[in-house]
């Protein structure tokens, strides 16, 4: 292959994995709309006459001991949950979490439960994040740069395996000859 035909070649297959990245991106400002971060009277209302009572656990039998209850949501936590289920259905939208000690992650939430949410923040990556560690409503942004960060990552990451795929037979055949000629 000559030096301008693998150059084309390059740039087509870096073309190829760039473009879904930046075709990716979310929709513009305009249409990003913050969620409510305090609950009316009533919302509250409603929303702990769904969550469920705690029931007291009876203990083993032969074990003594207090039962273990969760504690319940403030009223501050449970508006956060709210806000966290209703940024939670769209898979695909980025939010950021401001965590104490003024971290700010940013990431797309990939599972709720009771206590908090699992936040992934990179393309391999997660991190656990409790409603009770939150300071503020977590809230919609585009992320723009960590979208296509994201696709470079990937990229580099198809091109290692790209790269890796033909050494595969080369350490076997080395494995299988280690006994001699």
């Amino acid at each position: 292959m000559c030096p301008s035909s693998t150059f084309r070649a390059a740039l087509l297959l870096s073309a190829f994995f760039i473009l879904p990245a930046a075709r990716a991106q979310s929709p513009a400002e305009e249409e990003v709309v913050p969620l409510p971060t305090t609950l009316s009277a009533e919302q509250l209302q409603s929303l702990q006459s769904l969550s469920p009572v705690p029931i007291p656990e009876t203990p083993e039998p032969g074990r003594r001991g207090l039962s273990r209850q969760e504690p319940e949501l403030t009223p501050e936590q449970a508006s956060y949950k709210l806000a966290v289920q209703k940024l939670g259905v769209d898979k695909h939208r980025f939010v950021h979490c401001d965590l104490p000690h003024g971290r700010v992650r940013t990431g797309i939430i990939a599972r709720i439960e009771d206590r908090g949410f699992m936040l992934k923040d990179g393309i391999l990556n997660s991190q656990w994040i409790s409603f009770a560690d939150l300071q503020a409503a977590p809230r919609p942004v585009a992320a723009v740069g960590t979208r296509i960060g994201q696709g470079f990552k990937w990229v580099g990451l198809g091109i290692g395996l790209v790269a890796v795929i033909p050494l595969i037979p080369l350490w076997a055949i080395g494995m299988s000859g280690e006994g001699g000629c």
